[in-house]
């Protein structure tokens, strides 16, 4: 049984959690660690940190401490690429073995938290994160909880399989189709090439060819077909992607995918984005808009294709809350 005593009848029995101090010289740490015994030189530390009373004992039957509540479910819950932390203070952390892009089952990680027992903070979903982020702190609330908590937790990983996981990004082929009769005949100067490549830079990206085609659909098309045949796994398309008859771009498009996913998305800037798919390589027109701003829809979901994860037109309607970037 567990009783609260004054920490001057505690000396000889062990503190049942890590005890955080936080003092005036900035430190905010674990001060004694779970299972310390307290020692008579320890008293004037307790009460420095506002401790006349502690609580000692044993569970109970059927109760778990916080440490093994919380070590007993994260290796259910973490697939790929995820390491856990040590448990300090009751609290353990996920943490990103890779350079790649952090997934959440959000159904899951809701059911994860709704009790109120266990609580499972995380970055977004779909974050970009090197080797060495924190992606999750992970916790109960009590200092102990009932075993009925801890399996109704595992139920859950058993129910959805790994809920947190890292996608490591992948090498891909690339191939980039610059539109327009005013660049392909240097009326103006290109503006797009400096900046895909740039975009590109963040990832083990091979680019295979840039090619500038005039307002021309053919063209455009038999480029998009040259870039296939190189296999690339994924074609990038600039120009003439508004909502004018002559830009030919999207058409172009829809003619070369046999799974048309999406033409216009509720994020501003992109609205125009246009994404299909052909087999396995991907077909994305990226609106003017990422020549001026520097965050676009188009920079939302290039890293998902460079993680290989398969996108769905929810995806891209699902975002228009928050979609003013």
């Amino acid at each position: 049984m567990i009783k609260k005593v004054k920490i001057e009848d505690a000396i000889g029995k062990p503190i049942l959690h890590d005890l955080t101090g936080i003092k005036s010289d900035g430190f905010k740490g674990v001060l004694f660690r779970r299972n310390h015994i307290i020692k008579e030189d320890d008293i004037e530390k307790l009460k420095d940190i506002g401790k006349d009373n502690i609580y000692v004992g044993d569970l109970e039957d059927g109760q778990v401490h916080e440490e093994d509540a919380i070590s007993r479910v994260a290796n259910e819950l973490i697939g790929q690429n995820i390491s856990l932390s040590e448990i300090s203070e009751g609290k353990i952390t996920f943490i990103s073995d890779v350079y790649g892009m952090f997934t959440i089952k959000r159904d899951a990680l809701l059911k994860l938290n709704k009790r109120g027992i266990y609580t499972f903070a995380t970055i977004k979903s779909y974050s970009t994160v090197k080797k060495g982020d924190k992606l999750v702190g992970a916790r109960i609330v009590p200092l102990y909880t009932e075993e009925k908590e801890v399996e109704n937790i595992l139920s859950i990983a058993e129910e959805y399989g790994p809920i947190f996981e890292v996608e490591k990004f992948k090498k891909l082929k690339v191939g980039v189709i610059i539109t327009g009769s005013e660049v392909y005949y240097g009326r103006i100067d290109d503006l797009f090439e400096p900046v895909i490549r740039e975009k590109l830079s963040k990832f083990e990206a091979e680019i295979v060819g840039i090619v500038k085609c005039p307002d021309d659909i053919n063209m455009i098309e038999e480029a998009a077909r040259n870039f296939l045949n190189l296999n690339c796994d994924l074609i990038v398309f600039s120009g003439g992607m508004s909502v004018d008859p002559d830009d030919l771009t999207p058409r172009a498009i829809k003619n070369m995918c046999d799974n048309f996913i999406i033409q216009g998305v509720p994020i501003q800037p992109g609205n125009m984005l246009t994404v299909g798919k052909n087999k396995n390589t991907y077909l994305v027109g990226v609106p003017g808009a990422s020549m001026h701003a520097k965050f676009t829809s188009f920079d939302i979901f290039l890293p998902r294709i460079f993680a290989g994860i398969e996108l769905k037109k929810q995806d891209f309607t699902e975002l228009g809350e928050g979609g003013l970037l």
